[in-house]
């Protein structure tokens, strides 16, 4: 039987003239499950549950700036079919620009972010980004949006750069999802930005001697105690504080790529103790009464008063003195020139002007003994036994009395 000719050259020319499976895509990589199946909803793509893990095991990557790509919102069914090709390929875009490492695949972000994660995929602004990349501990982190717009089929990126706490959008418009030359542009646009972004962060290393010290770089806290902690490079405050001691503040330049470690040394807070010099120059001026203004103390009063009491006296015994005298019979007519009133009121004025002398005297002494001798004994130790307690309690009551 003979074959004819035609047959197998029709077969190879088919071959020919079909376009390979990747040039369908337009893509040299597809990862993405099942495409025959129905698509499936946004939060359920397979797009964000791909095995894909660019994350670098380089040590240096370390302190590169932690990149999450959240997700890809794709109202349009058209744009859901292609999901998972334009996360993987925006994916690559931004990790070939070789200044982040990956923080977190979008299956690990969804794991963390839970119930949060829808809201978070739809946000584009920093007020409602920030709290997802504190979450994932993301420098930065990227959502984005692939739908049918007037203008035609547009990639909307919304990158949030957690340092500077502000938001930058990346625009790509093309015919269709599965356009080639669209996707490429859109990817190439995300790692233009990773490379005005991506600074690489610097180690800083801070040792404090208390547990539980607080250690704050500008409003933000690293944690308590001796820490490490990965921050971008310029001039940060760096505070450390504990109650009851001491704070601690430095100014830090970081460099990119660099290290700094800080050792804070934290002092107890309040007036240092006293020295055995303090104490004997504090027991000096006291023994010359420096301690208190002589004016401050109730026995400078008290003398005031001993001292008028004794001039009053005085006063009273000269006046009794006059009417002694004058009583007496000057021109001899057997009559005494004074009155019995006048005699017995002397009499009594006299009585009054002693004791006034006596009183005043006792308590003017007693009042100048208690200023220049007691404030010298009143610092000595205290007594170890009752007996001696009472006896320098009776020393002060008979000298000064209760001044």
């Amino acid at each position: 039987m003979r074959i004819p000719v035609f047959a197998p050259a029709a077969f190879v020319a088919l071959a020919l003239l079909a376009p390979p499976s990747w040039a369908q895509e337009g893509l040299g990589l597809d990862l993405s499950s099942e495409t025959s199946t129905p698509a499936p909803t946004d939060a359920q793509q397979p797009g964000l549950d791909m095995g894909l893990d660019l994350r670098e095991s380089d040590p240096k990557a370390a302190l590169l700036p932690r990149f999450v790509l959240l997700g890809l919102e794709t109202p349009e069914r058209a744009g859901a079919q292609q999901a998972s090709v334009w996360l993987k390929e925006l994916l690559r875009g931004a990790m070939s620009s070789g200044m982040v490492t990956l923080g977190a695949t979008s299956q690990e972000a969804r794991e963390r972010l839970e119930a949060g994660y829808g809201a978070a995929l739809r946000c584009s602004t920093a007020t409602c980004l920030a709290e997802p990349a504190e979450s994932l501990d993301a420098d930065l982190l990227t959502t984005a949006r692939l739908s049918l717009e007037d203008a035609g089929w547009t990639l909307r990126a919304w990158t949030y750069d957690r340092d500077r706490n502000v938001v930058h959008e990346d625009a790509v418009s093309g015919r269709n999802p599965k356009d080639a030359a669209f996707v490429k542009e859109a990817a190439g646009k995300l790692s233009s930005r990773m490379m005005m972004l991506g600074r690489p962060r610097a180690m800083l290393k801070v040792t404090v001697n208390v547990p539980q010290a607080v250690v704050k770089v500008g409003e933000r806290i690293l944690g308590v105690g001796s820490v490490e902690a990965r921050l971008p490079p310029g001039t940060h405050t760096l505070e450390v504080s504990a109650d009851e001691y001491s704070t601690v503040t430095k100014t830090l330049n970081l460099k990119p790529g660099g290290s700094e470690e800080v050792d804070a040394r934290l002092e107890i807070s309040g007036p240092a103790p006293e020295g055995p010099e303090e104490a004997v120059a504090r027991l000096s001026r006291t023994s010359r009464g420096e301690g208190t203004p002589i004016y401050k103390r109730p026995a400078f009063y008290s003398a005031l008063v001993g001292l008028a009491a004794v001039g009053a006296g005085v006063v009273m015994g000269l006046g009794a003195k006059d009417v002694e005298k004058r009583a007496v019979d000057a021109d001899g007519d057997g009559v005494i020139d004074v009155t019995r009133k006048e005699r017995l009121d002397a009499n009594s004025q006299a009585n009054l002007a002693t004791a006034l002398l006596i009183g005043g005297g006792v308590a003017t002494a007693g009042s100048v003994t208690w200023l220049l001798v007691v404030p010298s004994r009143s610092e000595a130790p205290a007594p170890t036994s009752a007996g001696t307690g009472s006896a320098a309690t009776a020393v002060h009551v008979v000298v000064g009395g209760s001044f």
